[in-house]
């Protein structure tokens, strides 16, 4: 199903791919193989996609996005309550989560982001640009701000904001960041910028930067930290 003007879907399910590339209001809950949308897409109910969704223009939904494959948002895209997809979850452009955001094959982050919820993930999470998390991050591996964010020659203290706790199965590096909760992983690497109002724990190695701020000296755990984790 192809749209290029100005259209309306009512609540439907469909075993097509919706593609948007005009201005469309979605009345009810959608249900589709695939969505795709580059022009203005508006909607009050949820949309529950069986492969890929793709964002390049305006997307706005005040329900929830359930996928079986990725997504990836390069535009400006507003979800009104949570994210959940099976495959990967990338943003590129300006993302709004009301809810948690979970996508089991990894989370790539490089434009301005923020959750209302917590993060998570089966693999890899990378986030980059800026972002502010009002929940737990968890991941097999999280990254977090490899460059800092600056406009002009102001230069942001803290363009990472987590206000939950960030767990890893194995690594975590994390740089330019404040996180209000503890910080807990296999390998640990704190850079530049960061302040930590919780607990940094290790098992295997700990590397903390000068210009860094830890309310508490790192602890080094001798159990796993998925067993650790389940406690």
């Amino acid at each position: 199903m192809k749209i290029s003007g100005l259209g309306k879907l009512s609540e439907m399910s469909i075993k097509d791919n919706i593609v948007v590339s005009g201005s469309v209001k979605m009345d009810g809950n959608i249900e589709c193989q695939g969505f795709r949308s580059s022009g203005s897409t508006r909607g009050e109910g949820s949309l529950t996609a069986h492969g890929d969704v793709k964002n390049s223009g305006s997307f706005r939904i005040l329900g929830a996005l359930h996928g079986d494959g990725n997504a990836r948002f390069s535009g400006s895209t507003t979800i009104g309550e949570e994210i959940n997809i099976k495959g990967v979850l990338e943003n590129s452009g300006s993302l709004r989560v009301g809810n948690k955001a979970e996508a089991l094959q990894g989370i790539r982050f490089s434009g301005s982001t923020k959750v209302g919820g917590g993060l998570f993930s089966q693999k890899t999470i990378d986030i980059n640009g800026s972002a502010t998390i009002k929940g737990d991050i968890s991941g097999d591996n999280v990254y977090i701000g490899d460059q800092s964010v600056s406009t002009g020659r102001k230069k942001y203290k803290c363009p990472y904001i987590v206000d939950g706790n960030i767990f890893a199965a194995n690594n975590v590096k994390i740089n330019n960041i404040f996180v209000q909760g503890d910080v807990k992983g296999r390998n640990v690497k704190i850079g530049r910028r960061t302040d930590i109002s919780g607990k940094v724990y290790y098992v295997d190695s700990i590397e903390v930067d000068d210009k860094a701020t830890l309310a508490q000296v790192p602890i080094q755990i001798t159990e796993t930290v998925e067993d650790n984790l389940e406690k």
